[in-house]
């Protein structure tokens, strides 16, 4: 248990780090005002799988995201390019590393907040709200260690 708090300490500063610290802001889109909100999309994160396998949006389309964790593990939800959610994997993964030869995570989870997504404890749901901008490679995902790699992702397609 301790160990799993750790995990959830370095992956919780990985996540909270501002742009700078791990890439430019993501692509496909920018934080959406609630009062423009088209649709709401309910996903639910369960153990390494989201109930949501695939996105289609319309370019400027608002979207209130509302993901319930059903799981043991915390998640992430959040939309990016495929390189931008490969390069996200790899700073999580080395502070993960880090975290695991005696490095310290200074941000507690409540602290989190990241654009084009949002964090979610086990038994907790958050939501955000998203306005899409159409780009090539657009996915959601969760890049916590293995969970991408276990299929927590999709791709986002535009339609018309």
């Amino acid at each position: 248990m301790l160990f799993r708090r750790s995990v959830v300490g370095v992956l919780a500063l990985a996540f909270a780090a501002p742009a700078s610290a791990h890439g430019p802001a993501p692509s496909g889109g920018r934080a959406g005002d609630p009062a423009k909100v088209t649709r709401t999309i309910e996903v639910i994160a369960t153990d390494n799988a989201f109930s949501l396998k695939a996105l289609d949006v319309r370019d400027g389309e608002t979207v209130r995201f509302v993901v319930r964790n059903d799981g043991a593990d915390p998640h992430e939800l959040t939309i990016g390019t495929v390189a931008e959610h490969a390069e996200h994997r790899q700073v999580m993964k080395a502070m993960l590393e880090q975290m695991k030869k005696g490095g310290h995570a200074a941000h507690s989870m409540s602290d989190m907040a990241h654009e084009g997504g949002v964090w979610v404890d086990p038994g907790k749901t958050a939501s955000f709200v998203w306005t899409f901008v159409r780009t090539d490679n657009l996915e959601f995902a969760c890049n916590i260690p293995g969970h991408y790699e276990d299929g927590m992702k999709g791709p986002i397609r535009f339609v018309k």
